[in-house]
């Protein structure tokens, strides 16, 4: 009768296991976890080939939820953890084997994290969209085929893509941007800016109230470059490209310049008092930088 009993309990214990497993990995319904928080969080996503979206809220808590669309849950594996402060959350799809057929227009799965707006964040994509908005931090994004975009964001944003264009709006702090191929834009208050992109254009407004603390550079390898800056700035520019138009609206305290037909391009000057060093380097393409 003991037996009995103890088997029953334990068939009871399963089935309400097998339960809670279901409600999270439902094929026909979303799948989500919230993880409580007590001090500023530390987070780490990596979700393949899904579109992501980070985004702050008002909670005490990160939020992370899966909506599949019309792909099924069980095609993927989902790994979360936590460990204090610490949320690890990892979506990979399942290597198929033998011949495999998709039918028609088919939507990736998206993941959604809401998180406190003071957190580090450190995510990834492969081939999805990466879309982060209202963070305060060390911010890290890597895609590898995707678009990226970034907004209203403060804190040291380091971003590296492959193939996909890059938006960022709003953005206070330093940046560290690289990729390979795409066109990018930027427009915020930084202290420091690193940018370079292999193929595409590039476009940054430095925003009023930019204090450019410590030394930076904006360069292109094959794609037009516009800088616009407050009139107010102070830095030292070094602008140069090597098979390209110099066209700078900008009054200088010119310290050299060099623009003969058989020869690189280049030309150097203070903007207001000086400071800081600012380089705008492209090797095949024209720079244009002027005044907001």
């Amino acid at each position: 009768m003991l037996a009995l009993r103890l088997s029953a309990i334990s068939l009871s214990t399963a089935l309400v296991l097998a339960g809670s497993s279901a409600t999270l990995r439902a094929d026909d319904g979303a799948w989500q976890k919230s993880y409580p928080v007590s001090e500023k969080p530390s987070v780490f996503v990596s979700t393949g080939d899904t579109s992501t979206e980070v985004r702050a809220c008002g909670c005490h808590e990160v939020r992370v939820r899966v909506d599949w669309n019309d792909r099924r849950a069980s095609d993927y594996n989902i790994t979360e953890s936590q460990s204090g402060n610490h949320v690890n959350f990892e979506l990979k799809e399942k290597q198929h084997f033998g011949i495999h057929f998709d039918v028609g227009n088919r939507h990736s799965p998206h993941v959604t994290v809401e998180t406190p707006a003071a957190v580090d964040l450190e995510a990834r994509t492969a081939d999805g969209s990466l879309k982060v908005s209202g963070l305060e931090g060390i911010i890290q994004l890597r895609s590898g085929d995707g678009s990226v975009e970034v907004s209203d964001v403060s804190g040291a944003l380091r971003l590296a893509a492959s193939d996909g264009s890059i938006r960022i709006h709003n953005v206070k702090g330093t940046l560290e941007s690289r990729n390979s191929d795409g066109s990018i834009s930027i427009e915020g208050r930084f202290t420091g800016i690193q940018v370079h992109t292999g193929d595409g254009s590039v476009d940054v407004t430095l925003s009023e109230g930019t204090q450019l603390t410590t030394s930076s550079r904006i360069e292109s390898s094959d794609g037009h470059l516009t800088l616009r800056v407050p009139k107010s700035l102070s830095a030292d520019l070094d602008i140069h490209t090597s098979d390209g138009r110099i066209n700078c609206e900008l009054p200088l305290t010119m310290q050299g310049f060099n623009s003969s037909s058989d020869s690189k391009h280049s030309l150097r000057g203070r903007l207001n008092n000086g400071g800081t060093l600012l380089a705008i380097h492209t090797s095949d393409a024209s720079v244009t930088i002027s005044a907001l």
